[in-house]
């Protein structure tokens, strides 16, 4: 009964994150994150409205790697994303509605951790929780059934990328402020939907992208892929279920 319960939860809430992340287009960034700033140079052209999304799609297809971290709103749920995207690996968490997973990925292998939230909310029973909490669980495994299915698409780069990034080429943008973001010179363009900052400069990475009834996602560190390593053994539960 957890293990039905919990891959019922997951799915959930991978399907509430899919409607954010594939159709939402950004909003305003919050006070302080943004400033104003010169106008891009001869040698930094300023990128047409009209091509924003495909150069932004581009980009991404170009990379291998980008760390994605925000918060949304979805149907009266909050969920939180600070994930980071390699060619073959991934690692982060997901949070929604206070519900806390780590999740993991090393090629093919999957993992998920199980948190005391995670366990309370799947419905352990007393007996398992103790060796449940804070172990990660291999997708494989009978206990943890469901869960890879659920965010497999989140861990894997172009899948993401393609859901999220890929969906703005379909967006109609205005504007070009300039303006930067961490540090760095950027664009703000407009659309009906919200706001995306993109990179002044080739390749124009999305920076940010926002949304006002929704929240907004912050995308770093493009095409800089981390080492991402298989738990401990001693951090991966062994017991019954495994």
């Amino acid at each position: 009964m957890a293990r039905l319960r919990l891959a019922a939860l997951l799915t959930a809430g991978s399907l509430a994150l899919a409607g954010c992340a594939g159709t939402d287009t950004p909003a305003p960034a919050a006070a302080g994150t943004t400033s104003a700033a010169p106008s891009p140079s001869p040698t930094q052209p300023a990128l047409d409205a009209a091509k924003v999304g495909t150069a932004v799609s581009d980009a991404a297809k170009q990379a291998k790697a980008v760390h994605v971290k925000g918060t949304m709103a979805q149907e009266g749920s909050t969920i939180n994303l600070d994930l980071q995207l390699n060619p073959d690996s991934a690692s982060g968490t997901v949070v929604k509605d206070g519900l806390e997973i780590p999740v993991l990925r090393i090629g093919d292998k999957y993992y998920f951790k199980f948190t005391d939230s995670l366990v309370k909310q799947a419905g352990v029973p007393a007996s398992a929780a103790k060796q449940l909490t804070g172990k990660w669980v291999s997708s494989t495994a009978k206990v943890g059934a469901g869960i890879a299915d659920a965010f497999k698409m989140f861990l894997d780069y172009k899948s993401f990328t393609e859901g999220t990034v890929g969906e703005l080429a379909k967006s109609t943008f205005k504007g070009g402020e300039p303006t930067t973001l961490a540090g760095a010179p950027a664009l703000s363009f407009s659309s009906p939907d919200g706001t995306a900052t993109v990179a002044a400069t080739e390749p124009h990475y999305l920076l940010r992208m926002s949304d006002p009834k929704n929240g907004a996602m912050e995308f770093s560190d493009w095409n800089k892929p981390t080492t991402v390593s298989d738990p401990p053994a001693a951090e991966i539960y062994s017991g019954p279920g495994s």
